[in-house]
């Protein structure tokens, strides 16, 4: 996975939250009510606008997932597959 992808997308993020954070703290709007606002309008700009950078992290994601469960159970795959094949053997024999 690449450190850059996390990087940069958290970086994007934080930026999407404290920009209208600061610019509504500087306008003199309560903090709270500016905090919450910083965090709809942060998650709303991350969702329309970083969709690129977060599938990447997602795909770089699921590529590591996927990678430490390479010791699939030899077992299991026979069995599935005798399934599969008793199951195709069926639906044939029914068209």
């Amino acid at each position: 996975m690449k450190k850059s992808t996390w990087f940069w997308f958290s970086l994007m993020r934080l930026a999407a939250f404290a920009l209208p954070l600061a610019i509504m703290l500087l306008l003199g709007m309560i903090p709270w009510l500016a905090a919450t606002l910083s965090a709809i309008i942060g998650l709303c700009v991350s969702y329309i606008f970083f969709a690129k950078t977060r599938n990447a992290l997602s795909e770089s994601l699921y590529e590591k997932r996927a990678a430490k469960n390479v010791n699939h159970d030899k077992d299991a795959d026979a069995e599935d597959a005798e399934v599969e094949a008793g199951l195709a053997k069926e639906s044939k024999g029914k068209a």
